[in-house]
């Protein structure tokens, strides 16, 4: 097994001709422990009216020309204060009922740890990377981490408000855009990337104050006798007040225009401390069960569903305009509509919709790549020391 060193993951994706400006490559020369910094921050997270845990961790390297990509192999442990209680869901495993969310470094691929928050059993463990804790662990030299940040919040099974489950986060058009891009999906960038991952990880379990200690595991070498070696980097955030970010009790909506676009209601009055709002529109294709060609997308030029696009808005903003047409081409050529219409899909159906949103008092866009391509500590705490975080239910539809 030979244990990667380090990776970029501005992009969650090895870097591809043409885009070093956007990730360096992959490098496993360097000592990744003495090389990097550790930020580790925490928060309340509002989840449509339910009061969890929100936490950002940046763990980046600090040496040229790596500078702010991440370490790939890594194994990050959160401790909570005395009275912290992981919930008892099925995605909890082996912490609930404890202080931990735990992570396990995988030294024998043929034999896993037990199960844990962020080494679930049959998916990928997470590493603590250069934002927010992913679902990225690589092992050796024959894995490809995963492109696609965790569905959040986790234990979202204790949220009966959550109707359409636990929902992932992901950075598109027109808000969060590659240098020199019109989309994340424009064919130029690794199959199965979606787009920039957004950095915050939130948790449905009841937030204490206090402070809480995040341990990553960093392994450092590897015997000729099969034995690794490995270091700990370990960071404290406390959480001092439990005050939430208002609540955003009513989902977004989205009419569309029958044109590709259309206009989303955000629903959501804002409310004090809150400094960045979002709102998150996903193209989900066409159910099978609705016929359709392709399951719908069929009017995208590249890349593969569903599509993500995100609104930065000012906070309070009651409707956000979707434009008709900045969906997936390659560079250069026109952009199809933004949602394939039923004609589109061979008039079964239009692509269906889903939308939410979030918002913060911690400076998400700066501290989110590719803002902050090149820094290895960003900022990721607001004026009160915390990264906040509210968050809203989802609604659905599908265009005409």
């Amino acid at each position: 097994m030979r244990l990667l060193g380090a990776f970029s993951l501005p992009l969650l994706a090895a870097c591809t001709s043409g885009q070093s400006a956007i990730q360096p490559p992959v490098n496993n020369s360097i000592n990744p422990v003495a090389q990097s910094t550790l930020q580790f921050a925490v928060g309340t997270a509002d989840i449509a009216g339910v009061v969890g845990l929100n936490t950002l961790v940046t763990l980046r390297q600090t040496a040229s020309p790596y500078i702010g990509t991440s370490i790939l192999t890594n194994a990050p442990t959160i401790i909570g204060p005395t009275g912290f209680t992981v919930p008892a869901q099925p995605d909890a495993y082996g912490d609930a009922g404890s202080n931990k969310i735990s992570g396990t470094l995988v030294t024998n691929i043929a034999s896993a740890p037990p199960a844990t928050t962020f080494n679930p059993s049959g998916g990928n463990a997470a590493i603590a990377s250069s934002y927010g804790f992913l679902p990225a662990t690589v092992t050796n030299s024959n894995t490809t981490p995963s492109l696609l940040p965790f569905p959040l919040p986790f234990y979202a099974g204790a949220n009966a408000r959550l109707t359409h489950g636990a929902l992932t986060y992901i950075g598109g058009p027109p808000t969060v855009m590659p240098p020199g891009h019109t989309s994340t999906q424009d064919g130029t960038f690794p199959s199965g990337y979606a787009g920039f991952v957004l950095g915050f990880v939130d948790f449905q379990a009841a937030p204490v104050t206090g402070g809480y200690l995040l341990d990553v595991l960093i392994p450092t070498g590897i015997s000729q006798s099969g034995q690794v070696s490995s270091e700990t980097k370990s960071q404290t955030a406390k959480l001092a007040s439990l005050t939430p970010l208002a609540a955003w009790l009513t989902p977004p909506t989205f009419a569309p225009d029958g044109a590709g676009g259309g206009v989303i209601s955000t629903n959501f009055g804002a409310g004090a401390g809150i400094t960045e709002e979002y709102v998150e529109l996903v193209d989900v294709g066409v159910p099978s069960s609705s016929g359709g060609s392709n399951g719908g997308f069929a009017c995208q030029k590249t890349g593969a569903g569903p599509y993500y696009y995100t609104f930065k808005v000012t906070p309070g903003q009651v409707a956000v305009t979707v434009p008709d047409d900045i969906g997936a081409a390659p560079p250069g050529e026109v952009q199809p509509h933004t949602f394939c219409t039923s004609a589109e899909n061979g008039g079964a159906s239009g692509d269906g919709w889903l939308v939410y949103g979030f918002a913060t008092d911690y400076p998400l866009f700066n501290s989110a790549f590719p803002q902050s391509n090149g820094r290895a500590a960003p900022a990721i705490v607001g004026v009160n020391g915390q990264s906040d975080v509210t968050t809203s239910d989802a609604s659905s539809g599908n265009v005409p």
